[in-house]
Order: structure tokens, then sequence, then C-alpha cells
């Protein structure tokens, strides 16, 4: 997706803001899923991370398009925060209030943004995390939102990229 410079600006206003008045304290304990809103990659993404998400082994929070919702009927509602996505992102960029309010709740420790393609959306969720380690796909402006970048290759399919994100989870010291 492309972002103009004017709304990234306003993007990366928005959520430095929001790490300014972040006040949740105590040590990250929490996975930050930002699931994709391609409908075939969040399928491919849920069978990955399902296990995590099932498995009660560590704190998640399930960013998802509200009409998507659907796809994590077998998790927790309190661990989903239902994204509406405006039609045109050019007048409404930033995420909601509610969105950010729940967001503040969590100590995320990694955050993972799972579109392949950019979307300033869940990279905002990412970044407003505030998560030591958020990771996700490189492109023209994620320097500014991820600290780990996945080059995705044409050739792989994205189930492999999302099978690397689990080894970086392990690495995290998140999961035994």
């Amino acid at each position: 997706m492309t972002v103009t410079n004017r709304v990234l600006k306003k993007i990366l206003r928005d959520c430095r803001r929001a790490g300014e008045s972040q006040s949740v304290s105590g040590k990250a304990d929490t996975i930050l899923f930002a699931f994709p809103f391609q409908e075939q990659h969040q399928n491919i993404a849920y069978r990955v991370f399902a296990p995590i998400l099932k498995a009660g082994e560590v704190k998640t929070c399930c960013l998802i398009a509200e009409a998507n919702r659907g796809l994590l009927e077998d998790i927790s509602t309190s661990q989903i925060i239902g994204l509406a996505v405006p039609e045109d992102l050019q007048k409404q960029p930033l995420l909601s209030d509610s969105v950010n309010q729940q967001l503040r709740q969590y100590r995320v420790a990694v955050a993972l943004d799972l579109n392949a393609e950019f979307h300033p959306y869940t990279a905002a969720a990412v970044l407003k995390s505030r998560a030591p380690r958020r990771i996700g796909f490189l492109a023209e402006c994620s320097d500014h939102f991820f600290n780990i970048q996945i080059s995705k290759k044409a050739a792989d399919p994205i189930e492999s990229s999302y099978r690397y994100m689990v080894g970086l989870i392990r690495d995290s010291g998140l999961l035994g």
C-alpha cells in the first residue's frame, strides 16, 4: 500500500504522542499479532500461530479487521482487538481511540505485523505497542515502524516467513 509523506508524518506524530502517554508498567509479557487483511494470508497466519495462541503459555493479543474476527472464534475475546478499516486511508489515517485504548492495556514484548504488504494501521499498532521487538515485512517506509524486518521473496510462500517469525518469538525467550 502506498502512503503519502503527509499521511506518514501524521501517523508517526500520532505514534509518538501515544508513546509519551504510555503508562502500563511492569515486565513486557505479551505477544501482539497484527493479522493480515488478505484472507488467504489470514488463514495461513492462523494455522502457523494457532499453537502459540491456544497454548496459553504466554499472553497474546490479536489485532484483526472487525469483518474477519470470526477467524479467531476459538481464541478468548479479551485477547482480540477488532479493527475497523476505513475505505479512504487519506481521510482517516489514524487508529481509532478505542483501538489505542485497548493497545495501552498490554505490556508487549514482541509485536508482529503479519501483512506482507505494508499497511499503516497494523504498522502503527506495532509501533504504538512499544515492544522491544517490532517485527514486520520490509517495505519503503517500514524502517519507521519495525526494528526487525523480513524480506519477502516472491519465490517463498508466506508461510515460510511466518515460521521464521515463530523462531524470532522463541529467540525472545517468551516461549519455552
